[in-house]
């Protein structure tokens, strides 16, 4: 039987997401350590990427300080004006912390 990656539960065969902590089944996970000065450089480059679902920033502790989901729409693009607020967001992140990890939740198939 397979186990959720964030919480360990086991899950049915046929689960899309898990029934205790609601993690959709069939995500990898890539995590970055980056600065604050190349945390929004970076963040550009990850929703390059078709596959990706959500962006988890956390500071040094490890404490969450922004998620942002990813929608892609069905022209295969991410409309920039819906990221624009989060980009902002970033843009305060990147004052407040030295260093942080970027959490990149996508689709195993490409």
């Amino acid at each position: 039987m397979a186990k959720c990656t964030d919480c360990g539960t086991e899950l049915s065969q046929d689960a899309r997401y898990c029934s205790n902590c609601g993690t959709q089944v069939g995500l990898g996970r890539d995590v970055y350590d980056v600065s604050a000065g190349s945390l929004i450089g970076k963040v550009k480059e990850i929703i390059q990427d078709a596959r990706v679902k959500r962006i988890v920033i956390k500071d040094e502790k490890g404490n969450l300080l922004l998620s942002i989901p990813i929608t892609w729409g069905t022209a295969g693009a991410v409309a920039m004006i819906t990221l624009a607020p989060w980009l902002a967001a970033l843009g305060v992140i990147a004052g407040i912390v030295t260093r942080c990890k970027i959490e990149v939740e996508k689709s195993k198939e490409s």
